[in-house]
């Protein structure tokens, strides 16, 4: 093994502030290549228009999402993670993510709305309608799943991180 001693299974010693700072580094990255990627789907949409495939870009940030997600509840990080910020926050994270949720559907469906009513009725009446139909329906679809994907995924998962730590106690 003295030919190839990056392979050496011997752990260096490493400095707390140097690990610390390269962990800063990758979250740094992370939140880098989401803004790139989010932005490359704004840009090929409005640039582009609809017709443009996106797949690419969400799946890359949907990957690394549930990737990351799916890291942090294994080795039971995540719950660790939500307890240092319910303590150090003023709102707790469960009451962020079902305002997250219902801010998310609620915009889904103003968008849906305003949209339905601006390219297909005829009249201020019939848009009114078409704005009051489409927001009800949209909002009554898409707020109960996006308070699953984020509420119900939340609890899922700091449950799923408590059970590991747990198990690692005993």
């Amino acid at each position: 093994m003295k030919w190839f001693p990056w392979l050496s299974s011997k752990r260096k010693q490493m400095d707390e502030r140097i690990v610390n700072t390269q962990n800063k580094i990758y979250k740094e990255i992370y939140t880098l290549v989401m803004l790139i990627c989010l932005l490359s789907v704004i840009v090929k949409f409005v640039a582009l228009g609809t017709d443009t495939s996106v797949i690419t870009e969400v799946v890359i940030m949907l990957a690394s999402s549930l990737y990351y997600l799916i890291r942090s509840v294994s080795l039971g990080v995540y719950s660790d993670a939500v307890e240092v910020h319910d303590r150090s926050s003023k709102f707790k994270m469960s009451t962020k993510n079902i305002v997250a949720g219902s801010a998310l559907g609620l915009g889904l469906a103003l968008f849906f709305g305003l949209r339905s009513a601006s390219l297909y009725a005829d009249g201020t009446t019939q848009s009114l309608w078409y704005f009051i139909l489409v927001f009800t329906v949209s909002l009554m679809i898409y707020a109960p799943v996006f308070l699953l994907l984020t509420f119900g995924l939340h609890m899922a998962a700091n449950k799923a991180s408590t059970y590991v730590n747990k198990d690692e106690l005993e």
